[in-house]
């Protein structure tokens, strides 16, 4: 592995934890894609790496919403 995808990998493994944990802010979902779109732009990732990246991430976003949702209804009696 290159320096760059080492940094690559840290910055977005770390995001992905901040998610994991809890933080499911926008800005952080956005700095995640932004991150990997980065990354792969750069040449730091590949598109296999790429690819997985982003199949978390929208795995991540959907239970997101439909959190979100499931909280609408359930607050508007639902």
């Amino acid at each position: 592995m290159s320096r760059a995808n080492v940094i690559a990998v840290g910055m977005i493994d770390a995001r992905f934890d901040c998610i994991r944990n809890g933080d499911t802010s926008a800005q952080l979902f956005a700095e995640t894609s932004m991150a990997m779109e980065m990354a792969y732009a750069l040449g730091a990732i590949d598109d296999g790496a790429f690819s997985h990246y982003k199949e978390r991430y929208n795995r991540l976003y959907q239970t997101q919403a439909e959190a979100f949702l499931n909280d609408i209804r359930a607050r508007a009696g639902l």
